[in-house]
């Protein structure tokens, strides 16, 4: 997986302004293995201007210590965006990784997002980022053990599908849900945002149109819409633990 970084561009797009200035992934990505980081995953997307390693990637790292969490079931993970063809900034925020079901899920406006324009002045500013974004873990923590604790009525269930299903946009009528293992059974609220989540990111539940039609929903791979359904997700999960 760490050898998978180097297919990353290092250098602006072609069709970039000469005033525009990378912010080099593989130094910041080497930056973060110093620490003890660790890559778990890679997506990319194809660049706007064309071209290979260009386009905006998300990166999703973890540590051992500093991304340590009581909770045995998931993994803390921080979650870094980047591109060269001017697509992104340099952003960098917490998620996390349930072991169960394989999903990485991001944390949505609960938490902090830290920025960096593409001034060549990132490396020199990672480390405040990192501070700040490790001080965050025991915060989302504590998210975990209230969505744990909470259990939804049948009603407040019914109420997440509804706006779950307006993140896969307008035309979606209805989603038949799956729970797919044991361990998905219930109305505990961290249980069911993780099934929905997988239902709404990586597809295959049967989705019907406003039109009747009815097909399986597809798996998301664009970096933006990972990013956008996550995010938003958790903040609606949040919102039933409030």
């Amino acid at each position: 997986m760490e050898n998978q970084i180097v297919t990353v561009a290092d250098q602006a797009h072609p069709k970039m302004s000469p005033k525009y200035k990378t912010v080099q992934t593989n130094l910041i990505a080497q930056k973060f293995k110093d620490m003890g980081f660790v890559v778990d995953s890679i997506s990319r997307k194809k660049s706007r201007g064309g071209g290979v390693g260009f386009g905006k990637h998300m990166v999703k790292l973890s540590h051992p210590e500093l991304l340590s969490t009581n909770h045995n079931d998931v993994k803390l993970q921080l979650i870094i965006t980047n591109s060269f063809d001017g697509s992104s900034a340099f952003s960098i925020q917490l998620g996390f990784f349930r072991f169960v079901c394989s999903n990485g899920m991001i944390v949505g406006e609960s938490l902090e997002t830290y920025k960096h324009r593409h001034t060549g002045t990132i490396l020199e500013e990672l480390d405040d980022s990192i501070q700040r974004i490790v001080a965050q873990t025991k915060t989302l923590a504590a998210m975990l053990d209230k969505l744990k604790s909470v259990e939804l009525t049948t009603a407040q269930v019914l109420s997440f599908e509804e706006e779950a299903k307006k993140l896969r946009g307008d035309k979606v009528a209805s989603i038949d849900w799956t729970v797919r293992r044991q361990e998905d059974q219930g109305s505990n609220l961290f249980v069911v945002y993780n099934r929905i989540q997988e239902d709404l990111v990586r597809g295959k539940a049967s989705v019907t149109s406003e039109s009747g039609r009815t097909r399986l929903l597809r798996e998301i791979t664009s970096v933006d819409r990972l990013k956008e359904i996550n995010t938003k997700l958790f903040d609606i999960a949040m919102k039933y633990a409030a």
